[in-house]
């Protein structure tokens, strides 16, 4: 087979029940120049028999001695990836029919931009939509999202083969080496999300992140932290809970000028170290003062509160968002 445009890479340990429904959904796709990559991690169910009725040329089956879990599975991609982009999808999900079309054509017609992702709508253990979507966000502030949260369904991603490479692929912080990975491209490349919904994320009993949530959490705190570090703050004492409980969007109105002061931090850190530009990161954390100010456990009507000195200037002032988050408030109060 010759060189393909895209592979398709699907870790699988012990998907017996979901990993044929995955690469059918692969082989469905509308965008046919690729191959799929599916490494089987040590599987001691009928996994690989299920990936084995399927006679395609494009599947290539590759095997680990032994379960060698995430980390060191995707890490041999940089080895076996041929395509100029390398797309994930977990062996448990769905891809929708033109989600390699879309991307393809969109990286194609954005050279600058090396990784993007998309939506997922969220099924169940026996195919059906929960009603559920995971929108990311969509604009050009997906780099300073990440300050409070990875902005990517990993099911979704595909980036660049070459960058995958520049950077060593994944490091041990299972299972959000995904987010590590994500926060690292970013602080050099520009990173998108397009507004389509690219697969169906499945949850059920043996989710990684489910599984393992506790370890999941402190792995996270660890790459926020680093991207703190970055900009130039020591997260320490009351700023790293407020950090925590912004990372989880649980916020308390007790801790409001908490917030106002965590983003004074941001801002004036970044000044210094100009991480990230100064105007686009103040009016990052105005809508994001927006919407902390319409959240249910906030309830914030008072309107000194949305234009206070920390966050507020006319600059980073957007007439409709503001309106948007005060009706929001509104909504809240008097349901």
């Amino acid at each position: 087979m010759s060189m393909p445009k895209i592979t398709v890479f699907m870790a699988a340990y012990n998907q017996t029940n979901y990993i044929k429904k995955s690469i059918e959904s692969i082989l469905s796709q509308s965008f046919t120049d690729f191959e799929l990559i599916v490494l089987n991690d040590g599987s001691t169910d009928d996994t690989v028999a299920n990936v084995n009725t399927f006679n395609d040329e494009r599947i290539i089956l590759v095997h680990n001695e032994s379960n060698k879990g995430l980390v060191f599975t995707r890490n041999r991609l940089l080895d076996l990836a041929k395509g100029e982009f390398i797309a994930i999808l977990d062996s448990d999900d769905i891809a929708y029919p033109n989600r390699l079309k879309l991307q393809y054509e969109f990286l194609k017609s954005n050279p600058n931009v090396v990784l993007c992702g998309g939506h997922a709508n969220v099924i169940d253990e026996n195919n059906k939509k929960t009603g559920q979507k995971l929108n990311v966000p969509v604009d050009d502030n997906i780099d300073l999202f990440m300050l409070f949260g990875n902005p990517f369904v990993n099911s979704t991603t595909m980036f660049k083969r070459t960058i995958f490479n520049e950077f060593l692929g994944y490091r041990e912080y299972a299972p959000a080496e995904d987010f590590d990975l994500f926060s690292r491209i970013s602080e050099k490349y520009r990173i998108a999300n397009i507004d389509h919904v690219l697969v169906e994320y499945r949850i059920h009993s043996n989710n990684t992140s489910f599984s393992n949530s506790d370890v999941l959490f402190k792995q996270e705190q660890k790459i926020l932290k680093n991207l703190l570090n970055k900009i130039g703050i020591s997260e320490s004492g009351n700023f790293a809970d407020i950090h925590i409980e912004l990372f989880k969007s649980d916020y308390k109105l007790k801790n409001l000028n908490n917030y106002l002061h965590f983003f004074d931090a941001l801002k004036q850190a970044n000044g210094k170290s100009n991480r990230y530009d100064q105007l686009r990161l103040e009016r990052f954390l105005y809508q994001k003062w927006l919407q902390i100010l319409g959240s249910p456990n906030v309830d914030m009507l008072i309107l000194n509160w949305y234009f206070r000195k920390e966050v507020f200037t006319w600059g980073n002032f957007d007439l409709k968002k503001f309106r948007k988050a005060f009706k929001k408030s509104i909504k809240h109060v008097f349901k």
